[in-house]
């Protein structure tokens, strides 16, 4: 076993314990991502382990005598009984919970919408395109995204200046990702993606959901690269992020992400 597989041992070993922080299990679980057979050989070394040291604990509660006398075939049980566990985990438990659609967002909430400035501009353009936002979010929480998709076209239209278009573009590409319109959302966040101007919250919102849209179409190599420049703005959406770049690791094959160990 290599030195770093060693590591990764001495990692699962202190999880098994609960001495393990919340970001070490998480580096723990990528490298599971990266490579999923490593956690068969190591549940099964540590499954082998902790099977054995109990026969032979029972046994010496038996007959001290004898602890060093196990027959070879306990060795071949336990390792079966082991490889059955892992077997199981495995179907049950690693296979079931990580379709990649558990890593997608598969509604928008509404308070992802971009609204108005609070402070009324004294530029009629600008407090007029506050307003229209303002109501098309208000259409957009009463249920009418027709009216809400009207307004946030109408801003697009008119008054296709910064902030006003990236926010209207991102409005309209939540609406229709709501609506499982994912090609047009996809269209709308990279138009939001190519005005937006200084705003990192912007700029990570309409990659994260352009992620998940490429996600929901198939589209995984593109989705990896939007969802991977979501995570390096190192904001909101950096840990499910994260955990997606893993899963579509794991879909494409990839070995290796620049970012995995952060």
């Amino acid at each position: 076993m290599s030195n770093t597989n060693e590591h990764i041992r001495k990692q699962i070993d202190a999880y098994i314990k609960g001495s393990l922080t919340e970001e070490e299990i998480m580096k723990l679980w990528a490298e599971f991502a990266k490579n999923p057979s490593l956690l068969e050989e190591l549940e099964l070394e540590i499954g082998v382990k902790k099977l054995i040291e109990e026969n032979v604990f029972e046994a010496e509660k038996k007959s001290p005598a004898n602890t060093l006398q196990l027959p070879r075939w306990t060795w071949h049980a336990a390792a079966a009984a082991v490889l059955l566990l892992v077997a199981l985990v495995q179907l049950f438990k690693i296979e079931s919970k990580t379709e990649i659609g558990d890593f997608i967002v598969q509604s928008i909430p509404a308070d992802q919408v971009e609204t108005g400035d609070g402070i009324r501009a004294k530029d009629m353009v600008v407090a007029t395109a506050d307003s229209i936002l303002n109501l098309g979010f208000s259409a957009l929480v009463s249920g009418d995204n027709e009216k809400a998709l009207a307004l946030f076209n109408e801003v697009i239209e008119n008054y296709d200046i910064e902030p006003y278009g990236s926010k209207a573009y991102t409005n309209k590409g939540i609406i229709l990702y709501n609506e499982s319109d994912y090609e047009a959302s996809i269209a709308a966040f990279r138009s939001a993606l190519e005005r937006v101007q200084d705003s990192r919250m912007i700029t990570e919102k309409a990659y994260w959901y352009l992620g998940n849209a490429l996600v929901n179409l198939g589209r995984l190599e593109e989705a990896r690269t939007a969802v991977g420049y979501a995570y390096s703005q190192n904001g909101v959406f950096r840990k499910p992020a994260f955990l997606l770049l893993q899963k579509l690791n794991d879909e494409l094959g990839v070995v290796d992400y620049e970012q995995a160990d952060d």
